[in-house]
Order: structure tokens, then sequence, then C-alpha cells
């Protein structure tokens, strides 16, 4: 199946590019999500315009990504415990400037994360054949497959970061599945255009962020879990 590669560099242009990490480009304030665990403002983790083939967005829909990134160390990791956040808006609904966070009454603003532009976009195939699509979302069916369908690439690092396609997932399997299908995923650490790498995030030190979107809802729903 065809996936999308991101090319990354250190920094991003202002405006509402495609990026991980720094502040989102307009984003209303009362929009920014707060950790339901430890009640303080996450952290923001993406950025990304609808741009087809290579986020399939609805027409004009920004997707925003954010976790809890505190010392007090949230499950931010879970799918459904609040310490991570996962939602689009229409880009008629942004405005002209980076968001800069809340701050928390008494701890102040949360990390502002690297900023990683997304420079350019390489489609490759990801090695699983169409016809298995769903055993990428059944723990059982995953691990019966070949390892060179599970794992076509050995876990290197340049395949673990892409959109569309089936989940490249880590060592356990399928430990969360949502309803829906992935969207894409992120790794702890990608690869920097001219070499070099860098951390995106807390994701646990060797952790991949999924995110996945559930059609099946009007407006699509969408969740975002870490797997180690």
């Amino acid at each position: 199946m065809i996936s999308h590669y991101p090319r990354f560099r250190e920094g991003a242009a202002p405006g509402l590019v495609p990026k991980l990490g720094g502040l989102p480009w307009g984003l209303p304030a009362r929009l920014w999500p707060v950790c339901k665990e430890c009640g303080r403002p996450m952290s923001h983790l993406a950025q990304l315009p609808a741009a087809a083939p290579e986020l399939p967005l609805a027409q004009g829909e920004v997707l925003f990504l954010f976790k809890c990134e505190w010392d007090s160390v949230c499950s931010f990791w879970e799918l459904d415990a609040g310490a991570n956040a996962a939602f689009t808006v229409p880009q008629s609904e942004l405005g002209a400037l980076a968001t800069e966070p809340p701050a928390d009454a008494k701890d102040g603003p949360p990390a502002v994360l690297p900023e990683l532009g997304v420079v350019s976009w390489r489609a490759d195939d990801d090695g699983a054949p169409p016809e298995l699509e769903e055993a990428f979302y059944d723990d059982t069916r995953f691990f019966e497959l070949p390892q060179e369908l599970a794992h076509p690439h050995n876990w290197a690092s340049a395949w673990r970061t892409k959109s569309g396609g089936v989940p490249y997932w880590t060592a356990n399997g399928v430990q969360q599945s949502p309803p829906g299908r992935m969207l894409l995923q992120i790794d702890n650490w990608v690869e920097l255009e001219g070499g070099g790498t860098a951390e995106v995030a807390n994701f646990c030190s060797d952790g991949t962020a999924y995110v996945f979107v559930d059609h099946s809802q009007s407006p699509p729903a969408y969740s975002m879990f870490i797997n180690r």
C-alpha cells in the first residue's frame, strides 16, 4: 500500500505550513486543549493542513495535535485519558498570527516542542498488500503475519513517520486500535534533511504516536495514542 513519508528540517516558515512542534498558527485560544489529568495546558505537537494525497483531510481543514508534556508524566500515551488531543479546525476560523500557549496559574506556560518543518513528501510502497490491510488492525492476525510483512523495513527510522497505508506498529503490535483507520503516525525521532536526527517530543523515549480517523462519525472523529 502507498504511504507518504515526510522530510523534515529544523525550523519552519511562518504561516499555515505543515510542521511538528513550535506554535500553532492562528489557533483560537479557546481551542487550546488542557490536560484532563493535571489540568494544565498541553504542548503543541503538530499542525498539518489538508493536502491531497499526503494528508487527505476535508478541504480547508487543518489537523492539530497536542500532548501533555509536563514532568507530572500524565498518561499522554493512552487513547482516552485526556492527556493528548487530535482535532481539525477549518482554515477560515484561524487567525493570522502564531498562537501563544496559555499559562497555568502556578506553573506558567507549557513547553514549546522543537519546531520541525515538513520540506517535502515521498510516496512509497509500505510493503503491505491491500488484501491484508485488516490484519494490521487485529492483534492476533497481525502476529500471524510473516516478519517481512509485519515489519518490512526492520523498524528503520525513515519508515516510521508517515501518512497513509497501514500502521507500522512497534514490536508490541496492536496495543491500542480505536475505531476507524490510521491517518498518520509520528515516531519519537525523525531524520533531518542534510543529516542528523531530532527528538519530536516525550514519547517514552522510543514510542510512536498514531493518529486515527473514524469516518463513520459526522464530522469525522480523530484520536491519538502512543505505542512502544
